[in-house]
């Protein structure tokens, strides 16, 4: 960076550590830190490493919110953070959570822009023109006056930064801001990450997926235990030896040299057969006259745009929703929609939706209601949550609950899986335990789909695709030697 030293230091870190209420442990521990103004710094690591932490010390979130134990100096525009109300360091800062959703407080696309500034008291005229820029800033014209629910992951995802960029904060803060993004709209995000380093924000972004920050990054920061272990620029994370990124469980920055042996499968029995299925939300076609079968060990990537309809059609084969014409057939039979969830279930994006239990192992204990401890113990070490056993599973990470509810869906143990967007959250490591387990699973006979947009995840794991390229076609292809056109499929919009 040019003139990086004599630069204003935004933010500071010296000996910070953090502790959550009734945590056993910090959560990040000993932070030396300096981030400079106009900088764009990226955070990595594990899961449960830290990063969320760094970024709601920063947004004040830690202290205010979470009511946990912060210790040691941190400063913000040489100021101590705590001596800020959380009000004035939402001027200062602005925060992107994983989850959009969760910061929105308007249905209506301008008055959710609008509505920092309004509770800053900005102008009515300049509120006008605040909104207006922030919104061409995320090329949303098209957004506005349209109600934000039913808007696909990644239009949330720009109106919460033109909710944000409205407030015109000098620091951004982005939480795994691509978990839930299909990669065209991971493209526009770097795009619109960019434009704001163009205008000399700083950029602070937790994050496992790399390759699309290789080209904005100043710095890359990789946590582990809750401390700054490793630091690199883009170039030397690009160079890193392959083995010491698999080692220290990293997600690869360069999609191009993604190694993959899938083998082909020999078909073998049937499992599913989807016959000329239809559906519409309010006479609005979704899919029509849609077919295409699975075989037993079969793994298949669902791919398309946001909005094509693959998790309408997971709700079909599960039995949530009814197809307006069509089949379905499990095992050669026809199986009417109520009784569908006895051959398939359905592992939601949203997993909060499916957790019900006090406790991590009595979430598992409400699905086999004669399970041992042994039993229970050896399924979440199996998925790497065995040490939060005794934790509320509103308190795991989202990568955390991800993997509960996989380790719940073992349990019930139909013959057709199908997982949506299993690796939103989650780091190199968990990633390849998920994929190493499907495939055990496959190999045992069951059927597993998985509705992905995670290219890296379905070149490493699945065999097939199914690409919903519209309406009403579905094409099927083997991955074996087609990584080239599974990328583009995934980038297709």
């Amino acid at each position: 960076m040019s003139g990086y030293e004599k630069r204003q230091t935004v933010v500071s870190f010296e000996n910070v550590s953090f502790q959550y209420p009734g945590a056993k442990g910090s959560s990040v521990k000993d932070i030396n830190l300096d981030i400079k103004s106009g900088e764009f710094v990226v955070l990595t690591g594990g899961s449960g490493c830290g990063k969320t932490t760094i970024t709601r010390i920063i947004n004040g979130l830690a202290e205010k919110f979470y009511e946990g134990t912060l210790t040691g100096k941190t400063s913000l525009l040489g100021c101590p953070i705590s001596d800020y109300p959380v009000y004035e360091i939402g001027k200062l800062v602005g925060s992107i959570f994983q989850d959009p959703r969760s910061q929105f407080f308007a249905s209506i696309t301008e008055d959710e822009v609008a509505f920092g500034c309004e509770n800053y008291g900005v102008p009515f005229e300049e509120l006008e023109t605040r909104v207006a820029e922030a919104v061409r800033g995320i090329n949303g014209e098209m957004l506005l006056g349209k109600e934000i629910y039913p808007m696909s992951s990644g239009e949330k995802q720009k109106i919460a930064v033109a909710s944000v960029s409205a407030v015109n904060p000098k620091i951004y803060v982005f939480d795994e801001p691509s978990a839930n993004l299909d990669m065209f709209s991971v493209e526009a995000l770097k795009g619109l990450m960019g434009k704001l380093k163009e205008e000399g924000h700083t950029v602070l972004v937790a994050e496992h997926r790399l390759y699309y920050l290789t080209d904005l990054a100043d710095r890359f920061l990789y946590m582990e235990n809750g401390r700054l272990e490793k630091e690199w620029s883009s170039e030397e994370l690009l160079q890193l030896p392959e083995q010491e990124r698999k080692t220290i469980g990293i997600r690869i920055a360069d999609l191009h040299k993604i190694e993959t042996a899938i083998p082909e499968k020999a078909e073998q029995s049937e499992i599913l057969f989807v016959c000329a299925l239809s559906f519409a939300y309010r006479r609005k076609p979704v899919f029509e006259n849609l077919s295409f079968k699975a075989y037993s060990g079969d793994l298949i990537a669902v791919i398309g745009h946001n909005g094509v309809g693959k998790t309408t059609l997971a709700n079909i084969l599960c039995g949530i929703k009814k197809e307006k014409s069509g089949k379905v057939l499990y095992c050669g039979r026809e199986v009417s929609w109520k009784r569908r969830r006895n051959f398939a279930y359905f592992v939601t994006q949203n997993t909060d939706s499916q957790l019900f239990g006090d406790s991590v192992a009595e979430e598992l204990k409400l699905n086999r209601k004669n399970a041992e401890d042994g039993q229970i113990e050896e399924l979440l070490r199996l998925y790497g949550l065995y040490e939060w056993c005794d934790f509320h599973p509103a308190t795991l990470s989202g990568g955390q609950k991800q993997r509960l509810t996989l380790a719940v869906s073992d349990w019930i143990d139909t013959p057709v899986l199908i997982l949506d967007e299993p690796t939103s959250g989650l780091d190199f490591q968990n990633m390849r335990r998920i994929s190493d387990h499907l495939k055990s699973l496959a190999e045992k006979g069951k059927t597993i789909l998985i509705i992905t947009h995670d290219f890296e995840f379905a070149a490493m794991t699945c065999n097939r695709a199914l690409y919903f390229s519209d309406k009403s076609h579905v094409e099927d292809f083997s991955l074996q030697g087609n990584l080239d056109k599974l990328y583009s499929c995934l980038m297709a919009q």
